[in-house]
């Protein structure tokens, strides 16, 4: 059972004939959030705080690529787990606000042909964001021609 799982913890199991490209989470995440707080005069008094947020919410952020899709996990508390069939991706931003830059990380933006403001899903805080994101165009490219041919 173990081979068909992409994910145990989160309960994310592989579809028939799927098989794992890469599997991420954020490398920044706890950073990017502590540079956040101390742009304001609140979040500076609230460090503590923000610091265990962001290390908890830091273990339910992940990313995982197939050949099918991608899927996207994200939390607090609990979890949400978000899968994009490829096909239905129609872009991937890359993007790096004035906090990102100053802790180093970048974030992805995966937006599906939906159309609706909540389609997509973010990939925040992660390093060496336009290789990911250029794997990502990568297998969209090579599904929408294998989709073409048929």
């Amino acid at each position: 059972m173990k081979n068909n799982m992409i994910d145990a913890c989160f309960g994310i199991a592989k579809m028939k004939g799927e098989e794992l490209i890469f599997s991420a989470q954020p490398s920044g995440f706890v950073r990017l959030q502590m540079v956040t707080a101390t742009m304001t005069l609140v979040g500076i008094v609230l460090l503590p705080f923000v610091w265990v947020f962001s290390k908890i919410a830091n273990s339910k952020f992940r990313f995982w690529l197939t050949n099918r899709r991608i899927i996207l996990s994200s939390g607090f508390i609990g979890f949400k787990v978000r899968s994009i069939p490829l096909e239905r991706i129609s872009d991937v931003s890359l993007s790096r606000t004035l906090p990102e830059m100053l802790s180093g990380v970048s974030s992805l933006v995966v937006r599906d042909m939906t159309g609706e403001a909540d389609s997509g899903a973010s990939m925040v805080a992660i390093d060496n964001a336009a290789d990911y994101q250029r794997q990502i165009l990568e297998e969209v490219r090579r599904v929408n021609s294998e989709l073409a041919t048929v």
